[in-house]
């Protein structure tokens, strides 16, 4: 008996399969990759207040030089041709490179070191600046102790402390200076 029935059940399932036909449909046939954008019906009005998305919001920006951050306590800046710019806070700032546009101007730092040629900096009060290359140009409001060493550096300042240079053809200028030693030729270091 159990024979049997299982002999007519398997009968029925055949045939129950065998009669399946696909019903036709009005829409197209769809293949659906996992890499293929998807696609939905267009809304029959745009939701309000929607932003476009654009490629740059899809794609990460890789970091550039105006991406500067205190990282243990020092901000470095290295390269040439650059103009960046940092308004946070560090213990110090190390620059190296050539032809480098530094703006310090609102940050708040403790010490600038820069080494390279053609560096033109704006500070606003720092303890410390120390300059080693050539033709660097400073703009600062207050400096603790400026040390120099290097031909045809500018500083520029509304108060310097104590001035050290090594080197020729520098030029110091603030309205308030302090001590002053210096070896080389043709420096100017005074009082503006």
């Amino acid at each position: 008996m159990k024979r049997l029935a299982a002999a007519i059940g398997a009968t029925v399932l055949v045939a129950m399969l065998a009669s399946c036909t696909p019903v036709p449909s009005d829409e197209p046939d769809r293949v659906v990759r996992p890499t293929a954008p998807r696609t939905s019906a267009a809304p029959s009005t745009p939701p309000a207040a929607t932003p476009q998305a654009t490629s740059e919001a899809t794609v990460p920006a890789e970091p550039g030089a105006d991406d500067l951050a205190c990282v243990d306590g020092v901000v470095a800046i290295r390269g040439t041709d650059l103009h960046v710019a940092f308004a946070g806070e560090c213990d110090v700032v190390r620059i190296e490179g050539a032809s480098l546009d530094v703006d310090l101007d609102r940050a708040r730092v403790g010490n600038v070191v820069a080494s390279g040629d053609r560096i033109e900096i704006d500070l606003g009060s720092v303890d410390s600046l120390e300059i080693t290359g050539q033709s660097a140009d400073v703009d600062a409001t207050r400096v603790g102790a400026l040390t120099i060493a290097g031909d045809r550096n500018s500083v520029d300042a509304d108060e310097i402390g104590a001035v050290s240079v090594s080197g020729n053809d520098n030029r110091i200028d603030a309205d308030l200076l302090g001590s002053v030693m210096q070896s080389g030729d043709r420096n100017a270091i005074g009082n503006g």
